[in-house]
């Protein structure tokens, strides 16, 4: 692999490293709040913020179709949102994707700092 690409795979996993937590964070809202405290701002004011009206956008419903979704009410989450289709299975992905890009830096970053690593198996 070339040096170029090499960092051009660090970066996209240190991107993924990066964004699994918020994955994990709003996945994780999503099964502990009901869509009614989801829907009131709860998960806001349990970190002190003050939620403010929706203005109206693309991802319009979206909190409550994960939270509808999260609790296996998918005809109700395709109804607050219907690309909860597309982000929610995508939000699983990034969120199971973290720990392995994760083991992935930390042996391409051993792999480069030690010598044993070069000569056994390919790098």
């Amino acid at each position: 692999m070339t040096p170029e690409r090499e960092r051009d795979r660090r970066v996209f996993l240190i991107v993924l490293v990066a964004l699994a937590p918020l994955a994990w964070a709003a996945l994780g809202a999503s099964f502990f709040y009901s869509v009614e405290a989801m829907a009131s701002g709860a998960p806001w004011r349990a970190l002190g913020i003050e939620p403010y009206a929706c203005p109206g956008c693309a991802l319009c419903g979206m909190s409550r179709a994960f939270t509808s979704a999260s609790h296996g009410e998918f005809s109700r989450a395709m109804g607050f949102n219907p690309l909860v289709a597309l982000l929610y299975p995508g939000f699983w992905a990034l969120a199971l994707s973290g720990p392995l890009a994760t083991v992935a830096l930390l042996r391409s970053f051993v792999r480069r700092r030690s010598p044993a690593f070069r000569s056994v198996g390919p790098a």
